[in-house]
């Protein structure tokens, strides 16, 4: 006899390199917003993290949304979620020894990142499993889809990175002498 299998309570992580937003004019825009505001601490340990944008800020930022509602539209659908809208984004810069501690997004559904300027040697997204499976896996099981603890995705300019918004994530250490730049961002419930 065959078990059916069901798969509960996946996260998915939806990954896709993006060329059509001008990196150069959104850098320029961050460093613009760096010197013109505090900012504010959240997850960020020595970096710096805009307050929220809104859109008509910069054509790019709406270029940018506009590509980020499509994909957040077709994201929804594949896992059976209503239409979403975003609810805030803003920009993160990670000068050299700053990072994110591990965190999510309480309020919203789903939420990612996009990659202004950054290679992975300026700390990559790394993802954490919160069910303690790591406490009763055997010490011999192969790392897969299935028995992983945490998994990482490289920060890499044009990188998009959309996940649930409960999933826990850190960024880790910039290790480089340059600024690692993104625009994280929240969808929620329309």
């Amino acid at each position: 006899m065959a078990m059916h299998t069901e798969l509960w309570f996946p996260n998915v992580i939806w990954s896709a390199m993006t060329h059509m937003i001008d990196n150069v004019e959104l850098k320029r825009y961050a460093y613009q917003r760096q010197k013109e505001e505090k900012g504010r601490v959240i997850s960020n340990v020595g970096g710096w993290q805009s307050n929220d944008i809104g859109l008509g800020e910069h054509p790019q930022i709406d270029k940018l949304v506009t590509h980020l509602n499509t994909e957040i539209k077709e994201c929804a659908n594949q896992v059976g979620l209503p239409e979403l809208v975003i609810q805030n984004l803003w920009i993160n810069i990670n000068p050299p020894n700053t990072y994110n501690e591990l965190h999510n997004h309480v309020g919203g559904v789903l939420s990612g990142v996009y990659y202004i300027d950054s290679i992975p040697e300026q700390g990559n997204i790394q993802f954490e499993r919160t069910d303690n499976a790591d406490c009763y896996m055997p010490t011999d099981v192969k790392n897969t889809y299935f028995t992983s603890i945490r998994c990482t995705y490289a920060a890499k300019t044009g990188a998009l990175y959309i996940f649930p918004s409960w999933l826990k994530h850190t960024v880790k250490i910039n290790k480089t002498p340059n600024d690692r730049l993104s625009i994280s961002f929240n969808y929620g419930e329309k």
